[in-house]
């Protein structure tokens, strides 16, 4: 009797045992997975895979690592294309299927860039007096210092996510329109320093656009007739333009064109006439740079309103270029609203306002609230098309206060509907400068820092 005891006792202690060792091992077996079965990563950009509840060393491998490799539970994407990354744990398999594509949707673009700011009257100085002079005479002609990379590096670390470099091309290309190489190697050198600082960068055809006046040269105007007249030589450049930079990466976008006008110089409302102009010289634009192939077949594209005006006429006729790939057109207006309180030019249609008021506040509501449900049904999907206030600014009065209230008013409107908004610089702190180009004696950086934390 004593001797089944034991026997009974001694098997029970063996069950216990073996309980004792697989149970956990089973539980833990049940409880590991993968943090995503699936995931899209775009290209350039890395995601962190985690094996969920396992205690000891993971073998990561990729199916194709010309399109994905993964280290440590980290995934790089190279290249558009599919691969399988499989997490080997314990004898068991785990996987997820990665989907790597060239460019963010238009979206995720905006998105990310948080805030921005112009590098203004640089590259895009004009003047009939600059005619065949050296490259620094037009950095410099608008009154600014010629910039280093220190300037982006600035940018940077007060917070902002992109620069938009306006470029005037006027004077830079010859009588067949071939641009200048050492303008375009100046132009290039100061994107690379932008992306090489972790922003996205924008660059344009900018004062080829715009009033008539007696001492520039404009040859963009918003008509048909112009549009007959030019859009191959308008092509011609940004062919020339996009195959620069057709393998540069997606935080660099190309804009169509500044803020072009008829030959009436109308500001704020557009002809029948001038509407059909915009829209035709956007889709030569659309369709001249995807005709360019390499990264510029999915490359975030950004096209004007008339005038880059938020009036009715403008945008309620407004047209969505049609595009060979969905998500990856981006609107732009811009923003210095309302007139009187932004300038003091003396101006004598309109009294000045220096103070921010009731009538300020009411005004920048309307405005940004109009431009931002008009671009939410534009084009064909449900969710219209993102969309930037390119600049935005206001005129120095000694009212810097005032000032902040207008900026952050602004950028609040404008986050609602997933607007990001650009601050125009000049580089006169008298007028619309904020920062030093150069060095650190910078004017207002009060006003940086509440546009970046409104921003945030």
């Amino acid at each position: 009797m004593k001797k089944k005891i034991f026997s009974l006792l001694l098997c029970l202690a063996m069950v216990l045992s073996i309980v004792g060792v697989i149970a956990p091992q089973s539980v833990e077996a049940a409880s590991v997975k993968l943090n995503k079965k699936k995931v899209t990563v775009y290209a350039g950009n890395t995601y962190k895979l985690k094996l969920k509840k396992a205690s000891s060393e993971i073998t990561w491998t990729s199916s194709k690592t010309s399109v994905a490799t993964v280290k440590n539970g980290k995934i790089t994407a190279k290249k558009a294309g599919k691969a399988t990354i499989t997490a080997t744990y314990k004898g068991k398999t785990y996987k997820c299927k990665v989907t790597v594509k060239e460019f963010e949707s238009s979206f995720d673009a905006v998105a990310n860039m948080k805030i921005g700011w112009n590098l203004g009257n640089y590259f895009d100085a004009t003047g009939r007096w600059m005619k065949g002079q050296g490259i620094n005479t037009f950095l410099t002609g608008w009154g600014n210092p010629v910039v280093d990379e220190s300037l982006f590096k600035k940018l940077k670390n007060l917070g902002f996510g992109a620069v938009r470099v306006p470029v005037t091309w006027m004077y830079h290309f010859d009588e067949n329109g071939n641009i200048n190489s050492e303008w375009m190697a100046k132009v290039k050198e100061t994107v690379d320093w932008v992306l090489a600082n972790d922003m996205y960068c924008i660059i344009n055809i900018h004062h080829d656009t715009g009033a008539k006046e007696d001492d520039k040269d404009k040859w963009l105007f918003a008509s048909t007739d112009n549009y007959d007249k030019n859009h191959e030589l308008y092509a011609k450049l940004w062919t020339q333009i996009a195959n620069e930079f057709k393998d540069y990466p997606q935080t660099l976008l190309f804009e169509s064109f500044n803020e072009m006008l008829d030959e009436k110089n109308d500001w704020n409302e557009a002809t029948e006439d001038a509407r059909k102009a915009i829209n035709k010289y956007n889709q030569c634009f659309v369709d001249t740079v995807r005709a360019t192939g390499g990264k510029n077949a999915t490359r975030n594209l950004i096209c004007n309103s008339y005038a880059a005006t938020t009036s009715e006429s403008a945008l309620k006729y407004f047209e969505v270029p049609s595009d060979k790939v969905t998500d990856h057109i981006i609107g732009q207006v811009h923003f210095y609203q309302p007139y009187e309180f932004i300038t003091d030019s003396g101006i004598t249609w309109t009294t000045p306002i220096k103070t921010y008021n009731s009538y300020v506040e009411k005004t920048v509501d309307d405005k940004i609230n109009y431009v931002g449900k008009t671009f939410g049904t534009m084009g064909t999907g449900k969710k219209g098309i993102p969309v930037i206030i390119g600049e935005f600014a206001t005129d120095n009065k000694n009212n810097t206060s005032d000032r902040i209230k207008w900026y952050t008013r602004v950028i609040k409107d404008a986050k609602k509907y997933g607007i990001v908004c650009f601050i125009w610089d000049n580089g006169d702190s008298n007028t619309m400068g904020h920062i030093s180009r150069t060095g650190n004696n910078d004017a207002f950086l009060d006003i940086i820092k509440a546009c970046v934390d409104a921003a945030k």
